[in-house]
Protein backbone atom coordinates (compact mmCIF):
# COMPACT_ATOMS: atom_id res chain seq x y z
CA UNK A 1 0.00 0.00 0.00
CA UNK A 2 1.39 3.41 -0.98
CA UNK A 3 1.35 5.81 1.99
CA UNK A 4 -0.31 9.22 1.74
CA UNK A 5 2.15 12.10 2.08
CA UNK A 6 0.70 15.55 2.80
CA UNK A 7 2.71 18.33 1.12
CA UNK A 8 2.14 21.93 2.14
CA UNK A 9 1.48 24.31 -0.74
CA UNK A 10 2.51 27.89 -1.34
CA UNK A 11 -0.21 30.52 -1.30
CA UNK A 12 -0.26 33.86 -3.14
CA UNK A 13 -2.73 36.01 -5.05
CA UNK A 14 -5.62 33.82 -3.91
CA UNK A 15 -4.00 30.75 -5.49
CA UNK A 16 -2.20 27.73 -4.06
CA UNK A 17 0.65 26.14 -5.97
CA UNK A 18 3.34 23.49 -5.61
CA UNK A 19 6.46 22.95 -7.69
CA UNK A 20 6.31 19.67 -9.54
CA UNK A 21 9.58 18.41 -8.06
CA UNK A 22 7.89 17.77 -4.72
CA UNK A 23 5.00 15.63 -5.84
CA UNK A 24 7.00 13.83 -8.52
CA UNK A 25 9.72 12.94 -5.99
CA UNK A 26 7.14 11.58 -3.53
CA UNK A 27 5.49 9.58 -6.30
CA UNK A 28 8.86 8.26 -7.51
CA UNK A 29 9.71 7.28 -3.92
CA UNK A 30 6.54 5.19 -3.66
CA UNK A 31 4.14 7.56 -1.93
CA UNK A 32 0.92 9.28 -2.93
CA UNK A 33 1.35 13.07 -2.77
CA UNK A 34 -1.53 15.11 -1.32
CA UNK A 35 -1.34 18.88 -1.68
CA UNK A 36 -2.46 20.82 1.41
CA UNK A 37 -3.76 24.39 1.33
CA UNK A 38 -3.10 26.76 4.27
CA UNK A 39 -6.49 26.08 5.87
CA UNK A 40 -7.49 28.04 8.98
CA UNK A 41 -9.80 25.47 10.57
CA UNK A 42 -7.62 23.49 12.97
CA UNK A 43 -10.20 20.70 13.22
CA UNK A 44 -9.94 20.19 9.48
CA UNK A 45 -6.14 20.15 9.60
CA UNK A 46 -6.22 17.73 12.51
CA UNK A 47 -8.58 15.45 10.61
CA UNK A 48 -6.25 15.62 7.62
CA UNK A 49 -3.35 14.42 9.77
CA UNK A 50 -5.52 11.50 10.90
CA UNK A 51 -5.78 10.37 7.29
CA UNK A 52 -2.25 10.84 5.98
CA UNK A 53 0.87 8.84 6.83
CA UNK A 54 3.52 11.54 6.62
CA UNK A 55 4.07 15.29 6.26
CA UNK A 56 6.36 17.20 3.90
CA UNK A 57 6.83 20.89 4.68
CA UNK A 58 7.81 22.57 1.42
CA UNK A 59 9.86 25.67 0.65
CA UNK A 60 8.48 29.17 0.37
CA UNK A 61 8.58 32.66 1.92
CA UNK A 62 10.05 33.75 5.24
CA UNK A 63 8.40 32.84 8.54
CA UNK A 64 7.05 35.81 10.53
CA UNK A 65 9.62 36.47 13.29
CA UNK A 66 6.83 37.02 15.83
CA UNK A 67 6.66 33.22 16.00
CA UNK A 68 10.08 33.20 17.67
CA UNK A 69 9.76 36.39 19.69
CA UNK A 70 11.52 38.89 17.42
CA UNK A 71 10.52 42.06 15.60
CA UNK A 72 11.11 42.20 11.83
CA UNK A 73 14.56 43.32 10.73
CA UNK A 74 15.39 45.12 7.47
CA UNK A 75 16.53 41.93 5.76
CA UNK A 76 13.25 40.10 6.33
CA UNK A 77 11.46 39.12 3.12
CA UNK A 78 7.85 38.33 2.30
CA UNK A 79 5.84 36.52 4.97
CA UNK A 80 2.53 34.68 4.69
CA UNK A 81 0.60 34.66 8.00
CA UNK A 82 -1.97 32.09 6.86
CA UNK A 83 0.70 29.66 5.78
CA UNK A 84 2.72 30.17 8.96
CA UNK A 85 -0.28 29.48 11.17
CA UNK A 86 -1.35 26.33 9.31
CA UNK A 87 2.13 24.82 9.00
CA UNK A 88 3.18 25.47 12.58
CA UNK A 89 0.01 23.70 13.71
CA UNK A 90 0.57 20.80 11.31
CA UNK A 91 4.20 20.41 12.38
CA UNK A 92 3.45 20.43 16.09
CA UNK A 93 0.55 18.01 15.73
CA UNK A 94 2.53 15.65 13.52
CA UNK A 95 5.36 15.58 16.06
CA UNK A 96 2.90 14.91 18.89
CA UNK A 97 1.53 11.97 16.91
CA UNK A 98 5.02 10.75 15.98
CA UNK A 99 4.16 10.97 12.28
CA UNK A 100 7.09 11.19 9.86
CA UNK A 101 8.01 14.79 8.96
CA UNK A 102 10.42 16.07 6.31
CA UNK A 103 11.08 19.80 5.95
CA UNK A 104 12.71 21.41 2.92
CA UNK A 105 14.31 24.89 2.97
CA UNK A 106 11.57 27.01 4.62
CA UNK A 107 10.43 23.65 5.98
CA UNK A 108 13.55 23.09 8.11
CA UNK A 109 13.23 26.61 9.50
CA UNK A 110 9.52 26.05 10.17
CA UNK A 111 10.24 22.82 12.05
CA UNK A 112 12.81 24.57 14.23
CA UNK A 113 10.52 27.53 14.96
CA UNK A 114 7.45 25.36 15.63
CA UNK A 115 9.43 23.34 18.18
CA UNK A 116 10.93 26.32 20.01
CA UNK A 117 13.99 27.43 18.04
CA UNK A 118 14.88 30.60 16.12
CA UNK A 119 16.27 31.54 12.72
CA UNK A 120 18.48 34.23 11.28
CA UNK A 121 16.10 36.62 9.56
CA UNK A 122 18.81 37.41 7.01
CA UNK A 123 22.15 35.61 7.10
CA UNK A 124 23.77 38.19 4.82
CA UNK A 125 23.40 40.90 7.46
CA UNK A 126 23.50 38.77 10.62
CA UNK A 127 26.43 36.41 9.98
CA UNK A 128 30.08 37.16 9.29
CA UNK A 129 31.41 36.14 5.88
CA UNK A 130 28.59 33.80 4.81
CA UNK A 131 28.75 31.85 1.58
CA UNK A 132 26.46 32.83 -1.27
CA UNK A 133 23.30 30.94 -0.36
CA UNK A 134 21.18 32.27 -3.21
CA UNK A 135 22.86 30.71 -6.19
CA UNK A 136 22.63 32.12 -9.71
CA UNK A 137 22.74 28.76 -11.42
CA UNK A 138 20.18 26.17 -12.56
CA UNK A 139 17.98 25.01 -9.69
CA UNK A 140 19.20 21.42 -10.04
CA UNK A 141 22.87 22.42 -9.80
CA UNK A 142 24.89 21.78 -6.63
CA UNK A 143 26.60 25.07 -5.77
CA UNK A 144 28.35 24.04 -2.53
CA UNK A 145 28.93 21.07 -0.24
CA UNK A 146 27.61 20.31 3.24
CA UNK A 147 29.32 18.25 5.91
CA UNK A 148 27.07 15.62 7.47
CA UNK A 149 27.56 14.19 10.95
CA UNK A 150 28.24 10.46 10.78
CA UNK A 151 26.19 9.98 13.95
CA UNK A 152 22.90 10.96 12.32
CA UNK A 153 19.82 9.72 10.55
CA UNK A 154 20.78 11.92 7.61
CA UNK A 155 24.10 10.11 7.24
CA UNK A 156 22.37 6.73 7.37
CA UNK A 157 20.03 7.88 4.60
CA UNK A 158 22.62 9.45 2.28
CA UNK A 159 25.58 7.26 3.29
CA UNK A 160 27.96 10.18 2.83
CA UNK A 161 29.52 12.78 5.08
CA UNK A 162 30.06 15.25 2.22
CA UNK A 163 26.99 16.06 0.12
CA UNK A 164 26.74 18.53 -2.78
CA UNK A 165 23.63 20.70 -2.52
CA UNK A 166 21.88 23.60 -4.21
CA UNK A 167 21.10 26.79 -2.28
CA UNK A 168 18.16 29.21 -2.47
CA UNK A 169 17.71 30.86 0.92
CA UNK A 170 18.62 33.92 2.96
CA UNK A 171 17.37 32.66 6.32
CA UNK A 172 18.77 29.76 8.31
CA UNK A 173 18.43 27.92 11.60
CA UNK A 174 19.98 29.91 14.47
CA UNK A 175 19.13 28.59 17.95
CA UNK A 176 18.24 24.91 17.57
CA UNK A 177 15.10 23.70 19.36
CA UNK A 178 15.83 21.45 22.35
CA UNK A 179 14.23 18.36 20.83
CA UNK A 180 16.30 18.74 17.65
CA UNK A 181 19.99 18.43 16.85
CA UNK A 182 21.98 19.99 13.99
CA UNK A 183 23.51 17.32 11.75
CA UNK A 184 24.85 19.11 8.67
CA UNK A 185 26.73 22.37 8.10
CA UNK A 186 28.06 24.39 5.20
CA UNK A 187 31.62 25.72 5.27
CA UNK A 188 30.51 29.06 6.76
CA UNK A 189 28.81 27.36 9.72
CA UNK A 190 25.22 27.65 8.50
CA UNK A 191 23.09 24.77 9.80
CA UNK A 192 22.05 22.80 6.73
CA UNK A 193 20.02 20.03 8.43
CA UNK A 194 18.38 19.18 11.74
CA UNK A 195 16.70 16.03 12.97
CA UNK A 196 14.94 14.71 16.06
CA UNK A 197 17.42 14.37 18.90
CA UNK A 198 15.77 11.28 20.34
CA UNK A 199 15.61 9.34 17.08
CA UNK A 200 12.29 7.85 18.17
CA UNK A 201 10.57 8.69 14.90
CA UNK A 202 11.35 10.25 11.51
CA UNK A 203 11.84 14.01 11.92
CA UNK A 204 14.26 15.63 9.48
CA UNK A 205 14.74 19.01 7.85
CA UNK A 206 17.22 20.06 5.17
CA UNK A 207 18.06 23.58 4.05
CA UNK A 208 18.58 22.74 0.39
CA UNK A 209 16.06 21.73 -2.29
CA UNK A 210 16.39 17.99 -3.05
CA UNK A 211 13.14 18.08 -5.05
CA UNK A 212 15.00 20.17 -7.65
CA UNK A 213 18.06 17.90 -7.67
CA UNK A 214 17.03 14.25 -7.64
CA UNK A 215 16.84 13.78 -11.41
CA UNK A 216 20.47 14.91 -11.83
CA UNK A 217 21.68 13.73 -8.42
CA UNK A 218 19.84 10.46 -7.63
CA UNK A 219 21.31 10.50 -4.11
CA UNK A 220 18.80 13.23 -3.23
CA UNK A 221 15.83 10.95 -3.94
CA UNK A 222 16.85 8.92 -0.88
CA UNK A 223 15.44 11.67 1.34
CA UNK A 224 11.98 11.15 -0.13
CA UNK A 225 12.36 7.38 -0.05
CA UNK A 226 13.23 7.58 3.64
CA UNK A 227 10.13 9.67 4.35
CA UNK A 228 7.90 7.28 2.41
CA UNK A 229 9.45 4.22 4.07
CA UNK A 230 8.87 5.74 7.52
CA UNK A 231 5.29 6.62 6.57
CA UNK A 232 4.68 3.08 5.32
CA UNK A 233 5.56 1.76 8.76
CA UNK A 234 2.99 3.92 10.56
Amino acid sequence: MRPLIAITCSFADEKIFLNRGYYEAVEKAGGIPVGVAPLRDKDVLSNLLDRVDGLLLSGGPDVDPRHFGENPRPGLGEVNPLRDEAEIFLCREAVKRRKPVLGICRGVQLINIALGGTVYQDIGSEMEKPLKHRQEAPRWYASHDVNVSKDSLLYRILESDLVPVNSFHHQAVKDVAEILKPVAFSQDGVVEAVEGASGEFFLLGVQWHPEEMWREYPLQLKLFEALVDAARMK
